[in-house]
């Protein structure tokens, strides 16, 4: 999956330990504004796609599907095309299921806050105040929302991942879209479309009944291998 390939990682303190940052005073309201709303947001559907760019395929690699999201650790992206497959964090564990291959990977992981907000959904930008310095970006391409670009910190985050840019929509206080740029030029960038706060999600969709026959290996391959450890 392309959105395995992206870079990142989080959080270890709590955000009260860290020092107050100083900044803009126009970009601490927009920060300020997105926190606030997320005291109402409980869940999350969004069709979405996504482009990867790597440095040695001419094309970029193209696929979409829908997300889905139930705080404060359940996350699923159904890929719907090219082929199906899915991915899920459901706070004990990671699975990487591919029905048509007859294959899954999937791994038991206690770094579930590290992959959530290294993934900059689902929490308060003033969280990662401690791993990421904040900016406005310049060049923004929607309408309607504020273009925000963090850069790591931490060199541990700053060996693999450049930057993370987040659309910010000013009325839904959710991303409409997330762009993951990795030191080694290679790209990822998540669109969302149809974003749905607080839908009906059943818990149930958060969990993959692997069929016997398939292949499971113990290991994701990308972004969540390399956040883990």
């Amino acid at each position: 999956m392309a959105l395995l390939a992206a870079a990142s990682t989080v959080l270890i303190t709590s955000a009260s330990a860290a020092k107050e940052p100083v900044r803009d005073s126009a970009l601490q309201a927009v920060i300020d504004r997105f926190d606030s709303a997320q005291t109402g947001i409980q869940r999350i559907s969004a069709s979405f796609k996504e482009v990867k760019h790597i440095a040695l395929l001419k094309a970029p690699v193209v696929q979409s599907g829908r997300f889905f999201h139930t705080k404060p650790d359940k996350f699923l992206w159904e890929y719907t095309a090219p082929e199906s497959k899915k991915l899920l964090l459901n706070g004990k564990s990671i699975v990487a299921y591919y029905p048509e291959e007859k294959r899954a990977e999937e791994i038991k992981t206690r770094f579930t806050k590290r992959i959530i907000e290294y993934l900059g959904l689902g929490s308060a930008l003033s969280d990662l105040d401690d791993e990421y310095e904040f900016s406005f970006g310049a060049g923004n391409e929607f309408e309607g929302t504020d273009m925000l670009i963090l850069t790591p910190r931490k060199s541990r985050i700053a060996k693999r991942l450049a930057e993370i840019r987040i659309w910010l929509d000013h009325d839904l206080s959710h991303p409409r879209q997330i762009e993951y740029v990795e030191v080694d030029g290679d790209s990822s960038k998540i669109t969302f479309s149809d974003i749905a706060i607080n839908p009906d999600i059943e818990l149930t969709k958060y969990s993959i009944t692997i069929p016997d026959d398939f292949e499971v290996t113990k290991s994701i391959s990308g972004l969540f291998a390399a956040s883990s450890r």
